[in-house]
């Protein structure tokens, strides 16, 4: 067994009560560890059920791909269940789910994420399972599994893009960015780099990016926090450390040429996105721009959605969010209708972001829209799965699992000045793109609109 450098962090009965994270967590808290191998290691007691949630976080998207690698970080979602070393082919699911538990996982723009439940005496069987992955996968992915699992991931580019509206993001992502952003390519990579995988390329992408100090693993439910930990250093402990990782691209403000791109598709009604570049994860202007979401959409009495719905009838689905990448981000706005003029929806939508600065939200708007951040901030720690990644990503984030607290006094500190502020700053016309997406045959795109080439 190797040795723990450090206990990072214990929470304090205080924590516990200035955290809703930490909250009902058990006798020993929440702990955070740093095996000797650098894996970083979160356990929360839950004696309120049998189960435990495991997740583990790894800082690789398709953010960190580079060129003739995209689609790379997603292809190693499917391979993880292919078999390593010590598990056979389909043996994953296969064990796991005799032992009573179940597993997913999920890649994104800035992560891969893998996730499992399993009863309280499944620990070992669990905790092997992702450490024999985790450290002697490459063992498991041979030109056949890699072949296979390209034609799947290739085959769930295509099923995707046939639904109706399958590729809005993609090519919403596309248009924003320029070629030499990271986040220009879809996160499921392009045809060409995927089919063009090979052996050596492909064990080099997961020996630069699933290693130890790149995760964090966290259990949550029916355990006892030594036991545990010892079981999680017996398991993972003997992974070799394979050093620092390479620095991501940071986020850098500059000027912003808007661009108007439309998509023919198999759809029956009319959608318009308008979106402008904001700001990333973690920056200070980030929830002013939250609230902002709140102000203008979630439900009757905001703004855009009165406007658009219930008060006129434009529209018969929109929204307006802010979406935070690691080193990127955007301000989205959405219209749906079935014949009505894209223009008009586009100008209706302007007009309602306009209106926030000549009419600063008032105290009621601003006070509603806080409740309405607080509500969706904790309602997914009701479940140990959803505790478990808020966890990893407090802890990738923010440096400790106790985040949320400090979270919500950002929010809370927000003002109606502020939201008049980053309107100003980020939701301005010469920075907005606009993305159209039409039924076959019709021409209702936005004016001066480019069809959206997918790579």
């Amino acid at each position: 067994m190797s040795i723990l450098l450090a206990i990072a962090f214990s929470a304090t009965p205080s924590a516990l009560a200035a955290d809703p994270l930490l909250m009902d967590a058990g006798p020993q808290g929440t702990s955070v560890h740093k095996l000797a191998n650098g894996l970083t290691v979160i356990l929360q007691e839950d004696h309120r059920t049998d189960t435990v949630a495991l997740h583990i976080r790894y800082g690789v998207g398709a953010h960190d791909e580079k060129l003739g690698e995209h689609g790379c970080a997603h292809l190693f979602e499917h391979l993880m269940f292919e078999g390593s070393a010590h598990v056979g082919m389909n043996k994953f699911d296969e064990w796991l789910t005799a032992a009573g538990g179940e597993n997913n996982a999920f890649t994104s723009d800035d992560q891969t994420a893998y996730h499992m439940t399993f009863p309280s005496g499944a620990k070992d069987l669990a905790l092997f399972l992702d450490s024999d992955r985790l450290g002697w996968l490459l063992d498991g992915v041979t030109q056949g599994n890699l072949d296979n699992q390209r034609m799947v991931v290739l085959q769930e580019r295509a099923e995707g893009y046939e639904q109706p509206n399958g590729r809005d993001w993609d090519a919403l992502q596309t248009l924003m960015y320029d070629p030499t952003n990271p986040y220009h390519v879809p996160v499921i990579g392009t045809v060409a780099e995927v089919q063009g995988f090979q052996i050596p390329a492909v064990h080099g992408f997961f020996k630069a990016h699933y290693r130890p100090g790149n995760a964090v693993l966290v259990l949550v439910g029916n355990f006892e926090t030594a036991a545990m930990l010892a079981s999680v250093d017996s398991w993972f402990g003997s992974i070799p450390d394979a050093g620092p990782i390479e620095p991501r691209a940071v986020w850098k403000e500059g000027v912003v040429a808007a661009h108007d791109g439309f998509l023919e598709d198999s759809v029956e009604q009319r959608t318009v996105y308008l979106a402008w570049p904001s700001v990333p994860l973690g920056h200070k202007d980030a929830p002013a721009l939250d609230l902002l979401g709140y102000v203008l959409s979630g439900g009757r009495g905001t703004r855009l959605d009165d406007a658009m719905y219930f008060d006129k009838n434009l529209a018969t689905d929109e929204g307006a969010f802010p979406y935070a990448m690691d080193a990127e981000g955007m301000f989205i706005v959405y219209a749906t209708a079935p014949k009505k003029p894209l223009t008009k929806l586009a100008s209706v939508a302007e007009s309602v972001i306009a209106d926030v600065i000549t009419t600063p939200p008032t105290a009621a708007e601003l006070d509603r829209a806080k409740r309405q951040y607080k509500a969706d901030l904790l309602d997914p720690l009701e479940t140990l799965e959803s505790r478990a990644e808020w966890l990893a990503d407090c802890q990738f984030y923010d440096g400790r699992p106790d985040c949320l607290a400090d979270r919500w006094k950002k929010i809370d500190a927000v003002t109606s000045d502020d939201l008049v502020r980053v309107t100003q700053t980020y939701l301005t016309p010469e920075r907005r793109t606009s993305l159209s997406i039409v039924p076959k045959g019709d021409t209702g795109m936005m004016p001066g609109a480019d069809v959206v080439e997918l790579p």
